[in-house]
């Protein structure tokens, strides 16, 4: 029944101990995996593969990849479409509460916890079971206490409001993940959001729409309805090889014995030598003054304020758009969620899908909504052919990106 693959934890604590694995630069063979958007997995996996020239898995919000230890010091920082990067503990089927006790009592946590530390558990729970997500969370956390105490003699203080370490505990259906959390907060909480539009949207989507588009740099890239400047300035970052957690100081993996600041340091300046100073054409328009001052706010926390060419603009009316021609168009648009009449979401779309005919024929359209049924409506009246389509979780709201040629 149980196929516990928590044997790279077993590898790893032979390796600290002098045993089978050899320190050169880094564990070598460590399983990771990073948690991402839901619908992105294949585009957060080749991410992975970029960076760190490994072999990445997508799953369910998730990748899975095997590296050395310096990976997490490289993904924290420069990973764009990546939340959260894990150490893999566990990954077992299970039949019940016992099991998972069993499960995670079989770890040696020595390795990576220090005696006097505190660790919390956090778990999220996927489908029908006759247990809560906290009483995964209570039998982990007893499980980690008594194999510590076993281990080290040492009872784990526990502490749910500021952890030292942080256990992750995902249930989904008869399998168990459990992986230590190197990154804390999640990764798509850039530094540069000193604005917070009403409607943001996450980096690592914006990220994640800028590859759908098959952005590099040299072309021409508008987000005619910018609100924060999210799009925009992801497109800066990534285009002139800027890390987008390169000044970030709160990482968790400085909490663990695996890791030291020397090393997190030597990363960051590794990452600062692939900083180009690229001349970009990109432009970013928006409606509303407010929304367009604050996403010039952000662009300049970000330090890319003079890479992106800003403009109080209607995207409805062709007018407005730059008259230089346009290759890249990202976007997201209202969904209609507040809006009244819930028609004039549908004139909204045509008439910006009316003015991009105008104003960027040929160009590559890439967007986000959850009004799939109104957008298709507007797409097939101005004739702008969906040229592909994928689901993905917007926070709680199920949306799509649609890949268009204008």
């Amino acid at each position: 029944m149980n196929r516990t693959r928590a044997a790279s934890v077993a590898r790893l604590s032979k390796g600290i101990r002098g045993g089978d694995l050899v320190y050169a630069g880094g564990l070598m063979g460590m399983e990771f995996f990073a948690t991402t958007v839901q619908g992105i997995e294949d585009i957060a996996g080749e991410e992975v593969e970029t960076l760190l020239g490994c072999r990445a898995t997508p799953d369910v919000g998730k990748v899975f990849f095997t590296a050395d230890l310096d990976a997490a010091y490289h993904l924290n920082l420069r990973a764009r479409t990546l939340h959260k990067v894990m150490i893999q503990l566990c990954r077992s089927d299970f039949e019940g509460l016992e099991d998972i006790y069993r499960a995670a009592k079989g770890i040696d946590y020595a390795w990576i916890i220090g005696g006097d530390q505190a660790f919390a558990v956090r778990s999220e729970r996927v489908g029908v079971h006759d247990f809560t997500s906290v009483d995964v969370s209570r039998v982990v956390g007893q499980a980690i206490i008594d194999a510590y105490r076993e281990e080290t003699g040492r009872r784990l203080k526990v502490d749910l409001d500021a952890p030292d370490v942080e256990v992750h505990c995902l249930v989904r259906g008869g399998e168990l993940l459990m992986g230590v959390n190197t990154t804390g907060r999640s990764l798509h909480r850039r530094g540069y959001r000193v604005y917070e539009h009403p409607a943001a949207l996450k980096p690592t989507i914006a990220s994640a729409m800028l590859r759908i588009g098959g952005w590099r740099g040299p072309e021409a890239l508008i987000d005619p309805m910018c609100g924060g400047a999210t799009i925009p300035i992801e497109a800066a970052l990534q285009a002139r090889g800027v890390a987008p957690n390169l000044t970030r100081e709160d990482f968790a993996l400085l909490n663990l014995k695996l890791f030291d600041e020397e090393k997190l340091e030597e990363a960051r300046e590794r990452c600062r030598d692939r900083e180009r100073s690229d001349a970009l054409e990109i432009h970013a328009m928006e409606k509303f003054r407010r929304h367009l001052e604050g996403g010039m706010r952000n662009a300049e926390k970000a330090g890319v304020l003079d890479a992106i060419q800003f403009k109080l603009g209607d995207a409805t009316r062709r007018g407005h758009y730059p008259h230089s021609s346009l290759d890249l168009v990202v976007v997201n648009p209202p969904y209609g969620v507040r809006m009244t009449p819930p028609e004039s979401l549908g004139r909204l779309y045509a008439g910006f899908l009316g003015a991009l005919r105008k104003a960027a024929e040929g160009a590559v359209l890439v967007l986000i909504t959850a009004a799939v049924r109104r957008f298709r409506e507007a797409a097939e009246k101005a004739e702008v052919s969906i040229l592909s389509e994928r689901r993905v979780l917007h926070g709680d709201l199920p949306a799509r990106v649609f890949k268009c040629r204008i």
